[in-house]
């Protein structure tokens, strides 16, 4: 059912921020998620030159909206999301044991298998790993086959 970022954000115990990047700020402000789980799969990259536009996303999402967030779901593009079946693994970092439990069950919900990758402060290395990701795709020499089955 459609609904407004507000509505969106109050529905769930987990929230998916799945907006470009530089819509983020915007979305916040719009939502309160503080104390939720929120999980980040956003990517802030600039375009062409497949470097971090903003280091620690995911760490400015949880300063910024008082969420528990999970950095996940990040590292393939959208259609690899609709494979059948998923990529196998899903890595993910974050720093509340019970945020990340929530968000392995998902992951381990739609037939994969989560990946700790330690606190959230690692989240800017998963961020970077995406930026040479998406940067080596657009060249015709991604990586994504490594995290697929």
């Amino acid at each position: 059912q459609a609904g407004t970022w507000a509505e969106a954000a109050g529905f769930g115990d987990v929230v998916l921020l799945a907006v470009r990047a530089e819509g983020v700020p915007g979305v916040l402000q719009a939502v309160d998620v503080a104390g939720k789980v929120v999980v980040d799969c956003t990517n802030s990259i600039v375009q062409g030159e497949w470097t971090l536009a903003t280091p620690a996303m995911a760490e400015w999402v949880a300063a910024e909206s008082g969420a528990r967030v999970v950095k996940a779901f990040h590292l393939c593009p959208d259609a690899t999301w609709r494979m059948t079946p998923p990529p196998v693994h899903v890595p993910l970092c974050g720093d509340d044991p019970d945020a990340l439990a929530m968000v392995r069950q998902l992951v381990a919900d739609i037939g994969c298998a989560p990946l700790d990758g330690g606190g959230l402060g690692r989240a800017v290395l998963f961020e970077a790993a995406a930026a040479v990701e998406i940067g080596l795709t657009m060249t015709g020499h991604g990586l994504g086959a490594c995290l697929t089955r």
